[in-house]
C-alpha cells in the first residue's frame, strides 16, 4: 500500500473522494442529523409525554443513542480511512477487467 505522501495529486484527489463517499460517512452524517432532530424534542418533553412512554423520556434517550452512533461512525472514518489506490493498482484492475471480461470469477 502506498503512503499518503507517495500519492500523485490525482491519486490524492481520488483518495479524498473515496473517504467522502465511504458508506461510513453517510451513515455517520445521517445518525448525527437525526440524532439532533430527535434529541431537541426530548429536551423539551412534557411530563405527559414522558408518562405515555412508561416514565422514560424516549426521545431524549433515542436521540442521544443516535448521536453516539453518529460520532462512532464519524470517528471510525477519521481513524481508519479507506486505503488509497495508486494509479498502478487502478491500471491493474482495469487490465484484469478487460482480460477476464464476462468470464471473471463471480459472474
Amino acid at each position: 500500500m502506498a503512503d499518503k505522501a507517495d500519492l500523485t495529486p490525482e491519486e490524492a484527489r481520488n483518495w479524498r473522494l473515496a473517504k467522502l463517499f465511504d458508506l461510513r460517512s453517510f451513515i455517520g452524517a445521517l445518525f448525527l442529523i437525526f440524532g439532533v432532530l430527535v434529541t431537541i424534542p426530548g429536551l423539551n418533553a412534557s411530563q405527559a409525554n414522558i408518562d405515555k412512554a412508561a416514565g422514560l423520556n424516549l426521545s431524549l434517550w433515542v436521540g442521544l443513542i443516535m448521536l453516539g452512533l453518529g460520532l462512532f461512525f464519524t470517528a471510525w472514518i477519521l481513524i481508519r480511512p479507506p486505503k488509497p489506490i495508486t494509479a498502478a493498482e487502478a491500471e491493474a484492475a482495469r487490465q484484469a477487467r478487460e482480460e477476464f471480461g464476462e468470464h471473471a470469477p463471480g459472474h
